[in-house]
């Protein structure tokens, strides 16, 4: 079958297309229809709490006025996968196959600094890294060369800048670096954002095998 186009917008600017969401979930609830479905990877809760203690201290370091995530939220997102009222329960299994054809070893991670992302009036203030972050994009690359060979274009994913977001605040923060922050990432999780509420549940997970 010809690429399924993926445009731009949901979680590091990859969104399903219209012609995949046609067949919606059943039993899924219709006032959830907005709720972002992403592949992301999570911090061990032993790293969630540094994560907060940092945010804090950048909160209270530059007098911001935006309140730290709580620490289930923080993550780092992948690809995004579309809004969970409106995707197919075929485009999930699809989606689901890709991500447990992977062979990739667990491999380490580390973020050393912070800064405000700019474009929005509500910036993300964020943890980034250099090399420490190596691993994420190869991770990222590899799915999205499994998707490709079931039959989905990345065409226009291809940017990426692997981050956790820690807060949202109108005022800047520049870069500065931080106590660095790392894990090892053992799996990759499907995880369903729900709008509004600060919570996010996992619908899969795959363990990384090399």
């Amino acid at each position: 079958m010809p690429p399924i186009d993926l445009g731009t917008g949901l979680c590091q600017g990859l969104l399903w297309p219209e012609k995949s969401r046609h067949a919606p979930i059943p039993g899924v609830d219709t006032a959830r229809l907005w709720d972002a479905v992403f592949l992301a990877l999570q911090p061990p809760p032993v790293v969630t709490q540094q994560i907060s203690k940092l945010a804090w201290h950048l909160h209270d370091k530059h007098r911001l006025q935006g309140m730290p995530l709580r620490t289930r939220c923080f993550h780092i997102s992948l690809l995004g996968i579309g809004r969970r009222g409106q995707l197919s329960s075929e485009t999930i299994v699809a989606v689901s196959a890709a991500a447990a054809s992977l062979s990739i070893s667990p491999f380490c991670v580390c973020f050393d600094r912070a800064i405000s992302f700019r474009g929005r009036a509500n910036r993300p203030l964020v943890l980034v890294g250099d090399d420490g972050v190596d691993g994420i994009r190869v991770l990222r690359r590899e799915l999205m060369t499994a998707l490709h060979e079931i039959g989905f274009s990345t065409r226009g994913s291809l940017e990426f800048t692997p981050h956790i977001t820690l807060l949202y605040d109108e005022q800047e923060v520049r870069e500065q670096a931080v106590e660095e922050i790392g894990w090892t990432v053992r799996e990759l999780v499907m995880l369903h954002s729900l709008h509004g509420r600060s919570q996010h549940v996992a619908l899969a997970r795959w363990a990384l095998r090399g």
